[in-house]
This record gives structure tokens, C-alpha cells and sequence, in this order.
């Protein structure tokens, strides 16, 4: 690995960044955060009552302009160039984003003009910002933990008014509540493992059933936070979700009427789709990456023999996948070929074509237990019966936000050792293995969890987060 970027951040330079995106547009932010913030400010910004922003001592909020000062000896503020009439917020520590002195400008959203002010603030000694480092100093001064910083960026990359609101609530810190309430519970009971293993001859009154007890509570609400965090990831990154079936079953129109447009050209020509067609679309909250494959044939020919193959590699890889049967004609080798490639899956069965005379009948595929849905795609019949089903078979007892995380992979990877600790915790207390071995698990178990937060952490992991930030956040 190259030298870390970390090595790059630290507390003693100010930094700066545009916060908004770099185009022409009605405003642009630039965020100034550091020690010397407020005083680079001060150097470049002429107020219109002109106070002194130096000497200002709470959070204000203040109307004027950027000027570039003359090469006079002695240059002076209101001899100067105006580059941009702004406002500029002003932020004291604590009370700020990064719990720092931190200044806002907004000014007028030219790329030009932009870039103009940053060059005057890093003249004034200010360091442009890396990736995601201010919210790194937020991390590091302890406004948030890793958790919550992973929500930041969470927030700006959700792909569904379900997801938004999840971020927003992990942002809030309320997962990381629970998380903690589940360290103090692991801390007091590692205590009184450790009291039992150091104090044997004491005879503490130690129920080891209260124990055995305390430490299914504790399994049991981590194995929901696990849950939770696949439940998040579908929200976060959307589902694969594949149409398949034969040639001509109505995928092209099926995927058309989802996306209630026509994307794919629909023929009663067989094999008009030659290749996996991507779109993202929202059902109930649930953001779904759906691809509309060509159908699985034996192929005729080159083109179509790498059509299916691609059809293939997206199949195996899916993590739903609807089988689109037409149910105007009967069962043939081939639907029963993909009825039983897809007996270990996460499938819906659509019968398509109910408007015409149906020679599909539902008990002929009813040995196959997936959920069934009849519909019309060209009529539009049935559509929402299909929408309910796949939200069912993603969230089959529900979705249960409470206990909904945003994780990255290696957050994931630390709650799944906790998991895991805990689980050996269990086992080694269940077969009466020696009480150390217990108490060791339940320490591995804190280990993890305090990773998983960001009160212990690593150069890779955090490089890692903040790599994935834009620079002025």
C-alpha cells in the first residue's frame, strides 16, 4: 500500500474546501476549519458593519465582501479588489462541524470566482482539505463516532427516501446508542465472569443461570444488529434483481411497465433482447437494480451465445430473481429446466399473460414453493400484487428499522466477530468448558464492538471511509 493518506491529516493546519460541487450554479460554499480559521477570514472578508469578525464571540452570521488586498506596504482591506459579495458564517469551537473554528463562506456558485477565493484563503496559510477530512476531525474530537461518520456519506449517496431516513436517524447517533447500552451490558458481565474466575474462594453469589441468561439477551440482540445491517445494505446499495425465463415470455414488457417507460424494445420476435439491460427502480421503499437478460435458449449463433452467457453470470449472482412463465401456453423442458435451476433461490414466479386463454394452470407448478403472482405486463394487470411480493420476499417478517446500521465492510466484518464471540461465549458457558475461555469471548466480543464504533481503530479502516468522501465533506 502507498503511504497512508491519513498521514496527510492532522489537527495542527487549517484546512479548507469548496463544500458544494464545482459547476456553475447560484451558490458555492467554501468551508474553512482550523485553529487560524476565523483569522484567514478576517484577512480576505470586509464586513458591511463593519466589525472586527476576530473579536466576535459567538456563532454569527455576517454580510460583506471577499477582497483581494493590494501589494501595497501596508495594504488595507478597503483598498483592495472586491472579488465576490458573500456571506460568511462564523462558527466557534465546540459548536461547529468538526468542533473547530470553522467559517462558511457562500458565495456566487461561479467555477471562477470559486476557485478565486480558495486561492486567496490558502495564500493566507490555510491547506487545501483531503477527502472526508472534515468529518474526519469530527470523528477525532468526538462530535461523532465511526458509526455516524459512515451516515454522513450515507446521507449524500441514498438511493431511497427509506434509506435517507435511516441515515439520517444513525447520523442522530440512535444505533449507536443501542450499540453502546449492548458494551455497558457485555462490560458488567465480563466483570462478573472475571470477579468468578479471580475470586473463586470468596464465594461470590454469582447465578451462573443469570449469566447463561445475560448472555442470550446479548447474542440475541447483536444477531439483530446483523440482520439489520443486510437489511441496510439492500437499502444502501439496492438489490440485483434478474427477469429471466424463456424467449417471448413478456420480460422486455414486464421490465418496461416497472419502469414505466419503454426502455427495451418489445417483439413478438424471439430473442429481440441480446444483452443484460441495467435501471434502478424504487418498490415500497426498496431500491432495486433490475436487469432484464435475454432469454435462456439453446443458442443459434455467436451474438447469442454470449447473451446468454452473460445472462448466466448475472443469474448466478442475483439476489432475487423473477421467472417470468407464459402462462398462455403449457410447460415445456425449458421452463422446467429453469424452474429447477432455481429451486435454491430467492424467486418470485410470474405466470404472464393472464389476459389471454390460459393453458398454464397453477397446480402444475404448485410442487415449486416460491411465491406465485399472475399478471398481465401489456395490460398492466397484476402489477402491484408483483410489487407486494417482492417486497415480502426481501423483507419476509417485515423491516424492522430500529435495528437497521449502515455498515461498510469492514464495520460489517468487526460485527460479525462480536457475533461470533458472543456465540462461542455461549457454547463454552453451555459445556461447561473452563469460565476463563468464557471470559475471554466476551472480551474479543468488546474488542470488536469498540472497533466497530471507532474507539479503537486502524489506519486501514479509516483511510478507507473517508477515501470514499467528496473533499469538502
Amino acid at each position: 500500500m502507498n503511504e497512508s493518506k491519513l498521514k496527510k491529516y492532522n489537527s495542527i493546519d487549517t484546512i479548507v474546501a469548496l463544500a458544494t460541487f464545482p459547476s456553475a450554479s447560484a451558490l458555492g460554499v467554501i468551508r474553512i476549519s482550523g485553529k487560524a480559521a476565523i483569522k484567514i477570514a478576517s484577512k480576505i472578508f470586509k464586513p458591511a458593519n463593519k466589525k472586527d469578525i476576530r473579536k466576535v464571540k459567538g456563532n454569527s452570521l455576517f454580510y460583506g465582501w471577499i477582497v483581494e488586498r493590494t501589494k501595497a506596504k501596508k495594504p488595507k482591506l478597503k483598498t483592495g479588489l472586491v472579488v465576490d459579495e458573500v456571506m460568511l458564517s462564523l462558527m466557534r469551537k465546540p459548536r461547529s462541524y468538526t468542533k473547530e473554528d470553522v467559517v462558511e463562506i457562500s458565495a456566487h456558485g461561479g467555477v471562477l470566482v470559486l476557485n478565486k477565493i480558495l486561492e486567496l484563503i490558502i495564500e493566507q496559510g490555510a491547506r487545501q482539505a483531503q477527502r472526508g477530512e472534515f468529518t474526519y476531525r469530527a470523528l477525532v474530537n468526538g462530535r461523532i463516532n465511526l458509526i455516524q461518520a459512515e451516515a454522513v456519506r450515507d446521507i449524500v449517496e441514498a438511493r431511497s427516501d427509506q434509506g435517507l431516513r435511516l441515515a439520517q436517524q444513525q447520523l442522530k447517533g440512535e444505533l449507536s446508542k443501542e450499540i453502546d447500552l449492548v458494551k455497558q451490558d457485555l462490560k458488567e458481565l465480563f466483570s462478573q465472569v472475571e470477579a468468578y474466575i479471580n475470586f473463586p474462594e470468596d464465594e461470590l453469589k454469582i447465578s451462573t443461570g443469570l449469566i447463561k441468561k445475560q448472555i442470550n439477551q446479548l447474542k440475541n440482540k447483536l444477531d439483530k444488529l446483523l440482520i439489520g445491517s443486510k437489511d441496510a445494505k439492500i437499502l444502501k446499495e439496492g438489490l440485483r434483481c434478474i427477469i429471466c425465463g424463456k424467449t417471448n415470455a413478456g420480460k422486455s414488457t414486464l421490465f418496461n411497465c416497472l419502469l414505466r417507460e419503454e426502455r427495451v424494445i418489445v417483439s413478438r420476435i424471439h430473442g429481440t433482447t441480446r444483452d443484460v439491460i441495467e435501471e434502478t427502480i424504487n418498490i415500497r421503499g426498496v431500491p432495486l437494480r433490475i436487469y432484464d437478460t435475454a432469454g435462456l435458449i439453446e443458442p443459434r449463433d455467436l451474438v447469442t451465445k454470449k447473451a446468454i452467457a452473460k445472462t448466466n453470470q448475472s443469474f448466478d449472482s442475483a439476489d432475487l430473481i423473477i421467472l417470468m412463465l407464459d402462462g398462455s401456453r403449457s410447460l415445456d423442458k425449458d421452463d422446467l429446466f429453469l424452474l429447477n435451476k432455481i429451486k435454491d433461490k430467492n424467486v418470485i414466479i410470474v405466470i404472464n399473460k393472464r389476459d389471454l386463454k390460459q393453458k398454464l394452470k397453477a397446480e402444475t407448478i404448485a410442487n415449486f414453493k416460491k411465491p406465485k403472482v399472475f399478471l398481465s405486463a401489456l395490460k398492466k394487470k397484476g402489477i402491484k400484487d408483483l410489487e407486494k411480493a417482492v417486497f415480502n420476499s426481501v423483507y419476509k417478517n417485515g423491516l424492522n428499522r430500529e435495528n437497521i446500521i449502515f455498515l461498510n465492510h469492514y464495520q460489517e466484518q468487526f460485527l460479525k466477530k462480536a457475533v461470533e464471540s458472543i456465540t462461542e461465549a455461549k457454547d463454552c458457558f453451555e459445556s461447561d468448558d473452563a469460565i476463563d475461555l468464557v471470559g475471554c469471548s466476551l472480551k474479543e466480543c468488546l474488542d470488536s464492538l469498540a472497533e466497530l464504533t471507532g474507539e479503537v481503530y486502524s489506519e486501514e479502516i479509516l483511510e478507507n471511509i473517508f477515501s470514499k468522501f467528496c473533499i469538502g465533506k
